[in-house]
């Protein structure tokens, strides 16, 4: 006897429709869209029911086979026809174009459903009245009936926002493939004059095919689709029944043709072959390993979420807000991965220096003071594996944590829970123990997913205090260091200063001018150390008292200073210069140091020329020297820079960065010309600054 593939196809149909109208049915939304999709595969589930009757011969139900065909077109035209609303919706850059979606709609609509309503027409007609050419007129209708519906869903995915195509795409491909088979079927009976008997018992299979297509789409849009929630036992004991049941069927004609082909052994073959694969099927459906990969396979894209992730990702982030009034931000990272599964307690361990961890912080249970080495199978297993490790499922699931032991006192401390690892860019930065909470709950997959994702948020919140702190501290030195050179180089002044007593007193002891210039020089040595020393009391630089100083008598006094040096400097009174407003000492210390530069830069027989001279806008010093100079590049990249010095450790590089920074705060600069082996002019612009170079 022949199966009737017909038969079963449609019916198959018919539930498939059915038990998806029913999903819808108890997940009702008031939204258009979602009523539409609910009347269209009520429509289609008569329609398969219908079917069945004409795969029986019941040439009875032929009209409203015939009628419920049509009706199933329009149901499906309504539908998406009322999508065009929502997949417009993302795009608001066009409103021309929405505006030119909406009287496509409005025309495009009632013209595919008035054809629809013709051929409705015309099938009642044909129960009638037997009149020529209805027969071709049906065909006819049909195949543009198809092609309508293809032709929409053209413009429908065609015109779909990239932001809401993700969500419909399997809806087109389910109604799409549905209405080329339409199409394929009646522009072959068009050709033929007659629907090919095949063709039409696979339709069958092709709308059970659409059915899965449909609620997947149905499920990703939340605006016409279902809230379906069916019980996880149920679906994996229907998968695993509708799995087994096409296993077996498809053993079986295997079987079939092994006992058909097989000659002698042909009967015998077909035993041994179903025996085993019964064998088989018990196997496979008594394992647990597989049932729980199935299980999660289920979960993950067949239901609705545990956690409402926008809530949870917000709650994580105000969690981990940094407050700079509060530093206890190791607990505020337990407590942030506590609220996460409500455990009631709970400590952080961190990655030391020497590779050990160490519990840093603990929240609602005592702190422990042993370390956990670098090198023990936890950490190991912590860095290869990944896992949220479960303390409650280390005996029940020991092929998951295989060789993992846990150390006794770490177990005996409030109640350990899960132990949540925080992986680095290349170690592992640390991990979180979590302590029971106060109502038992298991974790799932969804539980550890979430978990290790916090865990990421939390690596980087951990990462950004510490570089913060690191930062902060770097800071303080860097002053401190900057403060000690600034200090340093003014006891470097000081220090030539009572050089230059200690040469000349051999000399002129017993002269007394030159013993009053020394007490004096010794008196403001004394002066500048205590300053000095002020300073690193206070870990800032002190301001000198600005006053009223003759130019002119400043700069003898300086030039008159470095004579005893050579080659000695000149100095050439240009014009009349006036009183400034300065500070004295440091304005001395910046000009002594920038002659100091060129008797350094050039030969005792050479020529240092000291020059002032004033203008309406302002002073100007001018130093030339015929030394050895310096290129454009090094002026300019490096003879300002702080640090930077070409006296190797006699000099601290600072220098000149202070020079030309004090002149800038009097309002002027520091201009600098000069040419290899031709010597340098530096022209000294002070008080005031409208004139910079």
């Amino acid at each position: 006897m022949q199966m009737n593939l017909g038969l079963y196809g449609y019916l198959s149909a018919a539930l498939a429709y059915g038990f998806f109208a029913v999903l819808l049915l108890f997940s009702w939304r008031e939204s258009l869209q979602g009523k539409l999709i609910f009347i269209a595969m009520v429509v289609s589930a008569g329609w398969a029911i219908l079917a069945t009757q004409i795969a029986l011969h019941d040439e009875v139900y032929l009209l409203w086979y015939q009628i419920f065909e049509i009706l199933r077109y329009i149901a499906w035209y309504v539908f998406l026809f009322k999508l065009f609303d929502v997949a417009t919706s993302g795009d608001a850059s066009h409103p021309r174009q929405k505006q030119s979606y909406r009287k496509f709609v409005r025309w495009a609509l009632p013209l595919s459903v008035g054809f629809a309503v013709l051929l409705l027409l015309n099938e009642v007609l044909v129960a009638v009245f037997a009149l020529p050419g209805q027969f071709v007129f049906g065909i006819v209708g049909n195949v543009i009936l198809a092609l309508t519906g293809l032709a929409i869903i053209e413009q429908l995915f065609r015109n779909t926002s990239p932001r809401y195509r993700w969500a419909t795409k399997y809806l087109f491909f389910g109604a799409g493939g549905v209405f080329v088979f339409d199409f394929y079927l009646y522009a072959d009976a068009l050709l033929f004059r007659s629907i090919d008997q095949g063709l039409w018992n696979a339709r069958g299979v092709v709308h059970v095919a659409a059915v899965p297509l449909l609620a997947i789409s149905s499920a990703r849009n939340k605006n016409w689709s279902l809230n379906i929630f069916v019980s996880r036992d149920i679906i994996l004991n229907t998968t695993a029944f509708l799995s087994g049941g096409f296993y077996l069927l498809a053993m079986a004609v295997a079987g079939y043709y092994l006992k058909a082909f097989g000659g002698d052994w042909g009967q015998v073959g077909q035993v041994t072959f179903i025996t085993l694969a019964v064998v088989l099927l018990f196997v496979v459906l008594t394992s647990s390993q597989i049932r729980a990969k199935t299980r999660v396979f289920l979960s993950k894209h067949f239901y609705k979420n545990k956690y409402d992730y926008r809530i949870e990702w917000l709650r994580l982030t105000e969690d981990l807000k940094v407050d700079l009034d509060n530093k206890d931000h190791n607990k505020i990272v337990i407590k942030a991965m506590a609220h996460i599964v409500d455990a009631r307690g709970g400590s952080l361990w961190l990655r030391n220096k020497n590779g050990d961890y160490k519990n840093v912080e603990s929240w609602q249970i005592g702190l422990q003071e042993h370390m956990i080495a670098g090198d023990t199978f936890l950490i190991s297993f912590l860095e290869k594996k990944g896992f949220v490790i479960n303390i409650k499922e280390l005996t029940s699931h020991a092929d998951e944590y295989k060789g993992l032991g846990l150390p006794a006192w770490l177990l005996n401390a409030g109640q350990p829970w899960l132990i949540v690892p925080l992986h680095g860019v290349h170690v592992l930065q640390g991990f979180v123990v979590l302590s029971n909470p106060l109502i038992e709950r298991a974790i799932n997959w969804e539980d550890r997913d979430l978990l290790k994702t916090a865990a990421k948020q939390i690596t980087s919140y951990l990462a950004v205090l510490n570089t913060s702190a690191q930062l902060a501290e770097a800071k303080q030195f860097e002053v401190f260091t900057r403060l000690s050179a600034y200090m340093v180089h003014d006891l470097k002044n000081i220090a030539a200063e009572l050089e230059l007593i200690a040469i000349n007193a051999k000399k002129h002891t017993a002269n007394p001018e030159f013993i009053e210039d020394a007490f004096g020089t010794v008196e403001n040595a004394a002066a500048d150390i205590n300053r000095l020393l002020a300073q690193l009391r206070n870990r800032r630089a002190e301001s000198e008292k600005k006053m009223q100083v003759d130019l002119v008598e400043l700069v003898t006094g300086i030039v008159d200073s470095k004579k005893h040096l050579r080659p000695a400097p000149q100095f050439r009174l240009l014009s009349e210069s006036g009183m400034v407003f300065l500070e004295n000492q440091r304005f001395a210390n910046v000009l002594a140091h920038l002659i100091e530069n060129a008797q350094q830069a050039t030969a005792e027989d050479g020529e240092i020329i000291i020059t002032l001279s004033s203008t309406e806008k302002m002073h100007i010093i001018g130093i030339k020297d015929n030394g050895h100079g310096m290129d454009d590049d090094f002026i300019r990249n490096r003879l300002f820079k702080p640090f930077d010095t070409t006296k190797g450790n006699a000099g601290m590089g600072i220098g000149m960065y202070e020079s030309r920074e004090f002149i800038r705060q009097l309002g002027g600069d520091i201009n600098v010309q000069s040419n290899p082996g031709k010597g340098s002019i530096n022209n000294h612009f002070a008080h005031p600054a409208e004139v910079t170079s």
